[in-house]
């Protein structure tokens, strides 16, 4: 039992889109969809259930990872609190299922369908080893996996959308985010969200130049990745559009 939990790992080490990373992946989709048909065809107790559900499942991979941390000596003000875009995404989003909050919402929409995504997608497990059944291995992708659940969620039971302008406003909180959590570095000595210096990992931010310069281009990729997000409900809205104005020719 210890073995799926010691961070000295052993086993057999994580290959980027191998078996366990593919499964893993198409696991978090079909998760999704199984929770967007759930959430438009449960009558209101059910959708009641999940919600909590869903709330629950959120806080246990928020906490689930602080207490793995602190149990073998591994927690740090450096590195371990919730200022990464993925893991402060995760208590927001139980958070956003608690009261509703379309602002939140809007937030957590492009974080998710961003940042969760590319992280699913490029792991930093493959840089550690860890792999499945490793305790890591779930609570990467279950943690990742419950901000994009939320939405869906939220999505289709509340019927909240995405619209242009949430796409500013990610923006705008994105960078009131990126204020404190330089103040945290400066306290800690940390580096959330690479804003302090550069990653000790190769990364794409060794592509956009200096520190602080790169922190430039990093916030207009970011940006760009919210408007590329956001152009499926664009282009469902302009196919309703056309579809409108046929009707009423």
């Amino acid at each position: 039992m210890d073995s799926l939990f010691n961070p000295i790992y052993t086993g057999s080490p994580f290959t980027l889109f191998g078996f366990t990373h593919s499964a893993a992946l198409v696991f978090v989709a079909l998760a999704c969809v199984a929770v967007g048909v759930a959430a438009h065809t449960a009558n209101e107790r059910r959708q009641a259930v999940l919600r909590w559900g869903l709330i629950g499942f959120a806080v246990v991979n928020w906490l689930g990872w602080d207490a793995w941390q602190l149990a073998y000596g591994l927690w740090s003000p450096m590195y371990s609190l919730p200022l990464h875009i993925c893991t402060l995404s995760v208590p927001l989003a139980a958070l956003m299922l608690l009261t509703r909050s379309y602002t939140l919402f809007q937030l957590l929409y492009f974080w998710g369908f961003t940042a969760a995504v590319v992280a699913m997608f490029t792991p930093d497990l493959a840089g550690y080893g860890y792999n499945f059944p490793h305790f890591r291995y779930w609570i990467f992708f279950t943690s990742h996996g419950s901000i994009l659940l939320a939405v869906v969620y939220a999505a289709v039971a509340y019927g909240y959308r995405p619209t242009w302008r949430s796409v500013g406003l990610a923006f705008l909180l994105t960078n009131a985010y990126l204020l404190v959590a330089s103040l945290v570095n400066w306290l800690t000595g940390g580096n959330y969200v690479y804003i302090a210096r550069k990653p000790d990992f190769p990364t794409l931010i060794d592509f956009l130049g200096p520190w602080p310069w790169y922190i430039v281009p990093l916030q207009l990729i970011g940006l760009a990745a919210f408007g590329l997000v956001y152009l499926p409900w664009a282009a469902r809205d302009r196919l309703q559009a056309r579809k409108q104005a046929l009707r009423e020719a």
